[in-house]
């Protein structure tokens, strides 16, 4: 090019252009700048995580507690169904095995027999002490147990040569307390057979109670009836949940004699035996 001949011009899009090394450093430079933004929202995120785990266990552990709390009194009631029925059942068998002299069919038992077998309740059923404890009350005050014998009395002769026990025989047969357990504890209301009321024939799965038995022991012969109640009260939340009877009735017949009486010799007020007998 001759000396002071004019320069070409640059194109329009090369003029103040910045190399492409620059938009590189810069393009860097605003990915590290959000990355660290992104990265500072994401660690208090994770700070936050202690807070709202939290917030979860204090919504839930009323919850867990209250099942747990539920499922332990869930147990407790289980078990003293199962002692109640226990006691019911070992009574009935003491009292039901007592021998006859040789020369009677009837068996005899006195106050000091059911005193004894009364008292079996602290070894079968202790819960019952520790919950009189926290009751403020005698344990033989927390639980009713009464005994009773129930004679069966043929209506008319055809009943009594009726030899079919596998029929109904209620309609046969009258059922009369004997004697009968005055002078137990009677927490929750009297629960003993009374002397002068009939007791009268019931549906086998029907509810017992104390001037009731079932159709299918009516039939000659005699029964021991070992009643039991006890009301279960929750340890926990007994404010709100009221106490659950629990009553189990015991039907045994005598397994050596043809009735159990009650002897009134030395009787301290526990029993009384029934007019007629």
């Amino acid at each position: 090019m001759a000396a002071g001949s004019p320069r070409t011009p640059l194109p329009a899009a090369q003029r103040g252009a910045a190399p492409d090394s620059t938009l590189a450093f810069r393009a860097l430079a605003t990915l590290r700048s959000v990355r660290a933004s992104l990265g500072a929202q994401v660690d208090g995120f994770r700070a936050a995580e202690g807070a709202v785990a939290a917030i979860e266990f204090a919504l839930i552990l009323p919850t867990l507690l209250l099942v747990l709390f539920a499922g332990t009194q869930v147990v407790a009631y289980i078990d003293a169904t199962r002692k109640v029925e226990l006691v019911a059942h070992s009574i009935s068998q003491m009292i039901s095995q007592s021998v006859p002299p040789d020369s009677s069919t009837v068996a005899l038992v006195n106050a000091t027999d059911l005193h004894f077998s009364y008292d079996a309740t602290l070894v079968l059923f202790p819960y019952v002490m520790k919950d009189a404890k926290r009751r403020g009350r005698s344990w033989w005050e927390n639980i009713s147990i009464n005994y009773a014998s129930i004679q069966f009395k043929a209506k008319n002769s055809a009943c009594q040569n009726n030899p079919d026990t596998s029929v109904d025989l209620s309609p046969c047969y009258d059922a009369k307390v004997v004697w009968t357990t005055t002078g137990t504890a009677q927490p929750g209301g009297n629960n003993y057979r009374p002397c002068d009321t009939p007791q009268l024939p019931t549906a086998d799965d029907a509810v017992s109670t104390r001037t009731t038995l079932p159709r299918s022991t009516y039939g000659p012969g005699s029964l021991v009836v070992i009643d039991v109640a006890f009301d279960f009260t929750p340890t926990f939340g007994s404010g709100f949940v009221p106490a659950v009877r629990i009553a189990r009735t015991a039907y045994v017949q005598p397994r050596y004699a043809s009735l159990v009486n009650f002897d009134t010799t030395n009787n301290d007020g526990i029993a009384t035996k029934c007019t007629g007998y």
